[in-house]
């Protein structure tokens, strides 16, 4: 037997292997994931790659399973131009939607961090659903609890008040951030450009007194630092603490 082949194999045995941390393949034997493995185009990326964008014409081309690092997906939702972001882990997967036939126009994707994802084709996740009924389930509770988090979420934002509003804007500011080493060298977050005030005001539904209000006092806290035309987050802990209920 050539190297080659044998060299082929190991790595086909470690994908497979890595495709087991897939969520919604958990419930796959070591055969049947290494026959996804083989079938998937497996690509390397790097914080700040571009998976794709609608923008440029691009999709998702099947559906990607994130074996490690983090991937955020941005939509624009709206006239207002708010735009909303999911940050799917290792572990998870996205572009399902699309091979469903739901239209996703708007959407983006762009590596958080270095890492490794797996493509497999609409067509053969379309098979894989109707012949594998752990995936069909698995998905199916995925989407349940999805539902479930946003009802809950919708429910609590329905009698806003200025606090609240603060809370939104602190939470899309940690949305917007991305990772970023300062001039000394240290890991912090940065959003390149700070969107206006009423951009941030319409997104999160509430007004420019509260937006400008909520980062002033960030700055006035240290918890943030002002670096036209963005923002340092210094201290993203304090800062997630900040959007929980008080």
């Amino acid at each position: 037997m050539s190297r080659n082949v044998v060299q082929g194999r190991n790595e086909t045995a470690g994908q497979a292997q890595t495709l087991a941390g897939i969520g919604i393949l958990s419930g796959l034997s070591p055969r049947e994931l290494a026959l996804l493995a083989a079938e998937c185009d497996w690509r390397s990326i790097a914080r700040g790659d571009i998976l794709f964008s609608f923008d440029q014409g691009g999709d998702a081309g099947g559906v990607t399973f994130v074996v490690a690092g983090s991937i955020r997906l941005a939509r624009g939702s709206g006239a207002a131009g708010r735009i909303f972001y999911t940050d799917v882990g290792a572990g998870g997967q996205f572009g399902e939607m699309t091979v469903f036939g739901v239209a996703e126009d708007g959407i983006s994707a762009v590596a958080r961090e270095d890492g490794l994802i797996a493509t497999l084709s609409g067509s053969r996740f379309i098979e894989l659903l109707s012949r594998e009924e752990s995936v069909s389930r698995a998905l199916l509770c995925q989407y349940a609890r999805l539902l479930r988090a946003r009802e809950t979420s919708s429910a609590a934002e329905s009698g806003t008040t200025e606090g609240t509003g603060a809370q939104r804007v602190f939470g899309e500011l940690l949305a917007l951030a991305e990772p970023h080493r300062n001039g000394e060298g240290q890991e912090c977050l940065r959003i390149a450009r700070l969107p206006r005030h009423r951009e941030l005001a319409a997104r999160v539904d509430t007004t420019e007194e509260v937006v400008a209000r909520a980062i002033a006092e960030l700055v006035r806290e240290g918890i943030a630092l002002r670096d036209y035309p963005g923002l340092v987050v210094a201290d993203e802990a304090r800062l997630r603490a900040l959007c929980e209920p008080g």
